[in-house]
């Protein structure tokens, strides 16, 4: 699944995304706080997964996610990832027009739809931006965005798990088929440009 967003990128989220997971799911349960994976730079680079059995919630624990021989090929583990369109082929070297946050499987549980809008709604707010669902077809403003979809965004984060836990047992795990294509297009851009070469502080 993805989401295009375009706004003022001289707009830092460097520090207020740190609080983005919080918001996307929830920030103590039973006294403690979300466990949530993440990495993140100060360009617009934020990509988090909830660690859904380090998450304080004993209910999925009960859940049925079908591990089989690939752990990944299953909705435990769905990355959101928010980045310039262009960054992930190009290693970085280059933005594009967009913003653009893309999940691991193109059809997600609703614990991470909705976690997935409310980081596109806090991204776009912070950027005085909007929203597209659909390639870049059309825009959404924030407010437009929150109406579309006020049903979703109105769940607490505990609904949503219950949902959820209904749609692991029936729903089928494919993957975002744009990742495949970003894979194909890195590969060329690195055969043409080269790696990229770093400094030796990075290294």
């Amino acid at each position: 699944m993805r989401l295009y967003l375009k706004g003022n990128y001289e707009t830092s989220i460097y520090q207020a995304c740190m609080e983005y997971p919080w918001k996307m799911w929830f920030k103590e349960r039973k006294g403690l706080q979300v466990g949530f994976s993440y990495a993140r730079d100060d360009d617009f680079y934020f990509s988090v997964s909830l660690d859904k059995f380090s998450s304080i919630d004993e209910r999925w624990g009960m859940a049925d996610f079908r591990v089989g021989n690939d752990p990944w090929a299953t909705f435990k583990y769905e990355d959101i990832n928010l980045n310039f369109e262009d960054s992930y082929e190009s290693d970085g070297r280059e933005k594009g027009d967009c913003l653009r946050i893309i999940t691991t499987h193109k059809d997600i549980l609703t614990v991470d739809k909705r976690a997935l809008y409310i980081m596109a709604i806090e991204v776009v707010s912070a950027i005085g931006g909007h929203i597209s669902e659909n390639d870049k077809e059309t825009w959404l403003s924030v407010k437009e965005f929150k109406t579309k979809h006020a049903d979703l965004l109105h769940l607490t984060y505990d609904e949503a798990v219950d949902i959820s836990l209904g749609e692991v047992v029936v729903m089928k795990v494919v993957d975002e088929p744009l990742w495949e294509e970003l894979d194909r297009k890195r590969e060329e851009y690195i055969r043409i440009h080269g790696e990229v070469e770093l400094d030796d502080e990075e290294e």
